[in-house]
């Protein structure tokens, strides 16, 4: 396999190289100055909404904690430009109890009675600690739209030669996202100084682009990477990336009608760009910090989330209980009637990965975990302390272990006992796995007594086969279990995920993080896309456990030419600051899991050799290029370490086959890297095909690796 990374320079006679445009004149830091007023902040619901949609899904995400929908329709796209949408809505519910059992709790739906959420942070200490004020959640209305690449260009450019700046980065202006980064809040009005993260490239402790500072992706991979506290350091992830604050304390709940905890939540929302599977994916990260003075008991957080796939009156839920996954699937065949929005024939599933989640009490020891050497489930003593789809169980390290998904809850588009919940201890019953009437769920039927929910208490609804243990239970196994096996109706569904319970102490600080999988099966049945969807999430998962740091390939070469008579010269050579430097490349692959026969597989990609396209015209992108699209782009020049590799072949997944299709990205001569080569010809003209002095021509550069 190969990964193929380009940078398109534009050549001319009299000969001109475009670099790729970086940046120009910092500006000040942006530093909020409003000051605390009062406990009540009188705070009206964010207004702010901004899509995200680098990659094939495109969902729009709110300020005030809901996400993917238009407050009247679906805006979960995928595949994105498709007009087809998976999910409604979705946010984070929270709730607990003090040590007088005076429930607290922050929740989001649909905005129909009001909202439980606000932007902005909390104060942090003194006598208005965990409050906020009105002109702050103004202020923070807003989310900061910003791509990996964006702070990668400003890296270059701050640290080019000045002298340089000009022509290597033309045009360049630092992008407002930059210079405006949230970095700090107003510390003299009891605010968190440091809010959003950065890289403090003068080690002041103050954000200042002019030296060199920048918002936090971990480009060089300096942090360790865990779940554990000393591990935690705030960073950004993804290649595009929404970051935004909020609370609940701004005003009264007038969504779940809960009593206000003091909760400063500090979100991203992510995607990359990258192969088919992750291209289809979003991720989300939440730091969840207790700004209040009391203690919670009993606490619990939970993701909700409203599916609506494609037509959404059709469709079951589900969860694999060891994954960590809930998802939604169709009930029928075929999607909808017909619907523009809905997918027909063949509907996907989707799924949401409870990554991690809030760390559990402390006990005094490292908790034993369920899997041995080989991460092979076994049903032993261990089974019920959380670490099935926890974190950091039997890893030497005592009282860091973190819960996962505890509880798995459906409900239903209706009133009733099932149905959605209208008052803060109905939502606080479906975190802790109570029905409204404060009836357990139990195994089997719609898990509720009067729907034939006869066996034991459960935890996990329509778990299928995912629970061997018997965990969700009390240890205690049962057979396969679904909305089919059930017998349900397929109708609008919706779900919650929580984690708990742990006592929320103040000034504490947890993290959720999420990731939602789409998949799409074509062998007739919903249950296949279900299959495929948990199939894929192994890449989520993968992704995840390596801190969201995805290959990145060998950066582009520079190209200088020299201009003769009909002809050009070529040099192709890295910069000191690009990833191939002395074309020493060489990068781990998350996604590759070495077979138990092979253990030791070669898990790295090394950088392999060149590549050289002329483009038709100046709009050609490298996708056209890799695409092997031979009608807009030619590939005039290749060279190769000489190591007795020269063709090179991806297997791609082809859904319309649902297999693997061979791909030939390079065939390659196996002679050796060479730095120099002269161009003589058009490869796009008819008949004489001799360069034109004073002619536009384009051509792409890439590194590949193998």
């Amino acid at each position: 396999m190969n990964k193929l990374l380009g940078l398109i320079l534009c050549l001319t006679f009299p000969f001109l190289i475009q670099a790729q445009p970086y940046g120009a004149t910092p500006a000040n830091p942006y530093i909020p100055t409003q000051r605390i007023k009062g406990s009540l902040a009188g705070c009206t619901e964010g207004k702010t909404s901004t899509e995200i949609r680098l990659n094939n899904v495109r969902a729009l995400i709110h300020t005030g904690g809901d996400m993917w929908w238009d407050f009247r329709n679906a805006q979960y796209e995928v595949p994105k430009n498709s007009g087809k949408t998976a999910l409604w809505n979705g946010g984070i519910w929270i709730g607990g109890t003090d040590v007088n059992g005076q429930l607290k709790l922050s929740a989001v739906r649909y905005r129909s009675t009001g909202v439980d959420y606000f932007t902005g942070p909390l104060i942090m200490h003194g006598n208005s600690r965990g409050t906020t004020d009105i002109e702050v959640c103004y202020q923070y209305d807003r989310h900061w739209e910003i791509s990996k690449f964006q702070v990668e260009a400003f890296r270059s450019w701050y640290h080019a030669d000045p002298d340089q700046r000009e022509r290597e980065f033309t045009g360049y202006t630092i992008p407002p996202v930059i210079t405006d980064w949230p970095a700090h809040a107003d510390a003299a009005a009891g605010y968190d100084f440091y809010m959003a993260p950065f890289w403090d490239n003068n080690d002041d402790g103050i954000y200042n682009p002019a030296d060199g500072d920048y918002p936090f992706y971990d480009l060089d991979g300096i942090l360790p990477c865990g779940t554990s506290r000393e591990h935690r350091r705030p960073r950004l992830f993804g290649d595009a990336t929404l970051w935004w604050v909020y609370n609940d304390r701004g005003n009264i709940h007038q969504e779940s009608g809960g009593e206000a905890i003091g909760m400063e939540i500090r979100a991203q929302a992510f995607e990359f760009s990258t192969n088919a599977a992750v291209n289809d994916m979003t991720f989300y990260n939440y730091a969840l910090i207790n700004r209040s003075t009391y203690t919670l008991i009993d606490t619990y957080f939970g993701v909700y989330v409203d599916g609506a796939l494609g037509y959404a009156w059709d469709d079951y839920t589900g969860c694999h209980v060891s994954k960590g996954v809930g998802y939604f699937y169709n009930g029928e065949d075929v999607d909808g009637a017909g619907e523009a929005w809905a997918y027909g024939a063949n509907p996907p599933a989707i799924g949401v990965d409870f990554f991690e989640g809030p760390y559990q009490d402390p006990n005094g020891k490292d908790d034993c975990s369920s899997y041995d050497a080989s991460f092979n489930l076994i049903c032993n003593e261990c089974i019920l302390n959380g670490n099935i789809n926890g974190l950091n169980f039997g890893d030497g390290i005592i009282d860091n272990e973190r819960w996962g998904m505890r509880r798995f809850v459906y409900y239903v588009n209706t009133g009733g006992v099932t149905g959605d919940p209208n008052t803060a201890p109905e939502y606080y019953n479906f975190l802790r796995g109570f029905w409204k009437d404060n009836e357990r769920m139990r195994y089997g039927g719609n898990a509720h007594p009067a729907g034939g929910g006869t066996g034991p208490i459960t935890d996990f609804m329509f778990p299928g086969d995912s629970d061997p243990c018997g965990w969700g239970q009390g240890g205690i196994p049962m057979p396969f279990w679904s909305e089919e096996t059930a017998g349900n109706e397929p109708y609008d569904r919706r779900m919650v995920q929580s984690s708990g319970p742990f006592v929320l102490e103040p000034g504490a600080v947890n993290d959720i993080t999420t990731g939602v999988v789409w998949a799409r099966a074509y062998d007739g049945t919903p249950w296949g896309s279900v299959v495929r969807m948990l199939q894929e999430d192994e890449k989520a998962q993968r992704l995840f456990e390596n801190c969201f740091k995805v290959i990145d390939g060998p950066d582009a070469p520079e190209l200088t030419v020299v201009e003769q008579d009909q002809k050009l010269i070529f040099h192709i050579w890295n910069k000191p600051s690009s990833n191939n430097f002395m074309e020493q490349y060489r990068e781990r692959d998350p996604f590759i899991v070495c077979p138990l026969n092979q253990p030791d597989c070669d898990l790295f990609y090394n950088f392999q050799g060149y590549q050289v396209w002329q483009l038709r015209h100046v709009s050609v992108s490298i996708n056209d290029a890799t695409d092997h699209n031979t009608n807009l782009a030619r590939v005039v020049f290749q060279c190769d370490v000489r190591d007795g590799v020269d063709r090179i072949i991806n297997y791609n997944w082809d859904n319309d086959i649902e297999a693997n299709m061979p791909v030939i990205e390079v065939d390659g001569s196996d002679d050796g890297i060479e730095h120099t080569f002269v161009m003589t010809e058009d490869f796009f003209a008819e008949g004489i095909r001799t360069l034109v002095n004073n002619k536009k021509y384009y051509y792409l550069a890439i590194a590949y690796a193998y």
